[in-house]
């Protein structure tokens, strides 16, 4: 059976594969991107919450999604 990773495992992978330096343009310096899992919560109709989890990458200075 096949072992299960956790998120911090995929993100340490996905930190080593795309290790990039980028400029933030908020501070206009360089930094890293990072991942990160962003967890939202909806209110569905019917009254109750359901929480939506996906994985983004942010500056590593400012914490501010990345767009490519």
């Amino acid at each position: 059976m096949a072992k299960v990773q956790s998120f911090a495992e995929k993100a340490a992978k996905l930190a080593r594969k795309h290790d990039t330096m980028v400029i933030d343009p908020e501070t206009n310096k360089e930094t890293r991107l990072i991942y990160v899992r962003l967890v939202s919560a909806v209110k569905s109709p019917k009254g109750s919450y359901k929480f939506l989890e996906r994985n983004a990458r942010v500056y590593e200075s400012t914490y501010k999604p990345f767009k490519p």
